[in-house]
Formats: structure tokens, sequence, C-alpha cells
């Protein structure tokens, strides 16, 4: 009797990439990834008990892979840093389908620790206090999340316009300034409302938190 083919964990992990990018997230099961790799469905749980624990293992290979500037460099500035990791998370989120969906839905709200202090110690020299540090990381994080799962959804969807018929001047300039806002493209427009909070962030680096917004 043949034996069943034997698959490797990082197997599993890259079919079900593999899968995500050709159907969306939606589309991903174990039974399709089954399928792909030639075994039955309960072959699966030897290296996963469930959907949501493979999923937590594709999005960590996926970080790894992409975002490459999670921790700070020696001596970099807080400012830098932050520009650096949100745009380093963004590339990881954009660099395969539904990734914003993915990565947002998985896992907690408990970060990785060594990450977290790591991050809290940079900004925590340039002068944020530590409960304004974790919500300075906790608002660029959101900021970059919101802004791909918004680019990827509406990855299809055309332009930004404006009815131009019997337009006045202010109407044509608003238009001109929109047309370069279009060609300018996603990542500048990500890039610019990033510096625009990050510069934000020099006011909120002693803010209590009993503070209003």
């Amino acid at each position: 009797m043949p034996q069943p083919p034997r698959i490797r964990r990082a197997d599993v992990v890259e079919t079900a990439i593999e899968v995500l990018n050709e159907r969306g997230l939606d589309g991903v099961s174990l039974r399709v990834i089954a399928d792909r790799l030639g075994v039955r469905q309960p072959a699966l749980y030897h290296h996963f008990a469930s959907k949501a624990a493979l999923l937590d293992e594709v999005v960590e290979a996926i970080l790894s892979r992409h975002h490459t500037a999670r921790l700070p460099e020696p001596d970099e500035d807080w400012r830098s840093f932050l520009l650096r990791n949100a745009s380093s998370l963004r590339s990881a989120m954009l660099s395969v389908r539904d990734g914003a969906r993915l990565i947002s839905s998985s896992g907690g709200r408990v970060p990785s620790l060594g990450n977290a202090l790591a991050q809290v110690a940079v900004l925590e020299r340039g002068g944020f206090e530590p409960d304004a540090a974790i919500l300075a990381l906790i608002a660029v994080s959101r900021y970059t999340i919101g802004a791909a799962l918004e680019e990827q959804a509406a990855a299809d969807a055309r332009p930004m316009t404006v009815a131009l018929d019997g337009a006045d001047e202010t109407v044509l300039r608003f238009a001109a300034a929109l047309s370069r806002v279009n060609e300018a493209g996603s990542a500048h427009e990500f890039e610019c409302g990033l510096r625009a909070l990050v510069r934000g962030l020099e006011d909120a680096r002693t803010m209590a938190k009993d503070e209003p917004a």
C-alpha cells in the first residue's frame, strides 16, 4: 500500500501563502492547502492545531521576510525609527494579497516583548515617558495598518476625480491638485501622512494618561 507523502511544516506555510495570493484571505482553507500538498486534511494537524495557528505562522513568515525594520539601529533617532518601522510594516502587508487584513487580525495585543522593549527604549531616549512611548507606537501602527487596509481594499478603484462641467477657478485648482496627488501614488500619500503623524508626536512625549486627546 503506498505511503502518503510526508510534508514539512515549512511546506504547509509556503502553500498557505500561495493559496492566499491566489484566492485571498477568505479563500484560504485547510482543505485547499491539503489538496495542493497531496495529503488528507488531518495530516496538517500534525503541524498545526488549527487554521488560526497556521495563519499565525504565515504572518510571522511574511513579517520575517519583509518587515525588516522591527528594531531600531544603535543610537537611531526616534523619528527615523518610527518612519522606517512603519514603512517596513506597510511593505510587509502589501507583499501578499489581503496582507493587511491577515496581519491586523492575527494574534492579540501582546507584542514580542524583546521588540517592544527596544522600541519603547528608543522613544524614551528621545524624551518620551513610558506611557507616551507605548501610545505613540500604537498610533503609528494603527495608521499604518489602516492605510494598508484601505490601499488593498481599493486596489481596483478608480483614481479620485471631480466633475469639471461648469467648474470655476477654485474647482479647477482643486482638480489640478487632486490630479497631482493621484499621480504621486499611494506610497507618497502614505509617507506624507506618516511624517505628519510623527511630527505631531513631538507634543505628546510627556502627555499624561488623563490628558484629553
